[in-house]
């Protein structure tokens, strides 16, 4: 007789990656409401109702849990918009068609924004997708001569610091046409033409549809939530 299976590391995996997502929750329920310096652990295990030496298995400061809950959020969010980013040809249209969606969902999403940019995203960490996808499309673009030829992480330098002030702008309320202007000066700085930069500028964006689970859905939810009392 063949022997069991021993399911005991895939249950193990689960209850660990299901505590993650409790902490997260949490953390992303006061941070929204409180911002990261204004939260504590405190309130982050009362809220998740678990101890703190539970906390510390999985974060070592409100900082890191705040590091990690952005990177999954953009995680998500990249995985919404990189689809309808490549089913354009042209890089350059990549280009402009994503950092639109992204200041956009910013725009009309703040609370997830305000997590993202506060936490510091992007960190350091190259192997987000965020950086994989606009490596893939400044590289295409250089070499097809849409953009100057320029050193890889100078572009994608570029284009996250753009995204990053932009997504501090869309948070604080900036000019409707903020997403394009910046899309159109980014564009510019990689070289392409002022006429092909407005046109590249001002095309019609795809609507994305958010997926109805996960932790960008949790986020609007507590986002639209009322107050407590």
């Amino acid at each position: 007789m063949a022997a069991s299976p021993d399911h005991r590391p895939r249950v193990a995996a689960q209850r660990r990656e299901s505590m993650r997502a409790r902490l997260l929750d949490a953390g992303l329920a006061t941070i929204v409401a409180r911002g990261v310096a204004g939260t504590s652990i405190d309130e982050i295990i009362s809220t998740a109702q678990v101890s703190r030496g539970t906390f510390y298995k999985y974060f070592d400061s409100v900082t890191g849990l705040a590091a990690h809950l952005a990177h999954d959020l953009a995680q998500e969010i990249g995985l919404v918009l990189d689809p309808l980013v490549t089913e354009q040809p042209d890089p350059a249209l990549r280009v402009a068609v994503g950092s639109r969606m992204m200041l956009h969902f910013v725009r009309q999403h703040p609370a997830i924004g305000g997590v993202i940019v506060k936490s510091g995203w992007p960190d350091v960490d190259d192997s987000h997708l965020f950086f994989e996808v606009v490596r893939r499309d400044i590289a295409l673009g250089i070499r097809l001569k849409r953009f100057e030829p320029m050193p890889l992480d100078v572009a994608v330098n570029m284009v996250a610091g753009v995204l990053l002030g932009g997504m501090q702008s869309m948070v604080v309320g900036a000019a409707r046409n903020y997403p394009e202007q910046a899309t159109l000066r980014l564009l510019r700085a990689l070289g392409v033409s002022a006429a092909e930069a407005a046109r590249l500028s001002a095309t019609r964006l795809p609507r994305p549809v958010l997926p109805h689970e996960g932790i960008v859905a949790r986020a609007i939810a507590r986002a639209a939530a009322p107050p407590d009392p």
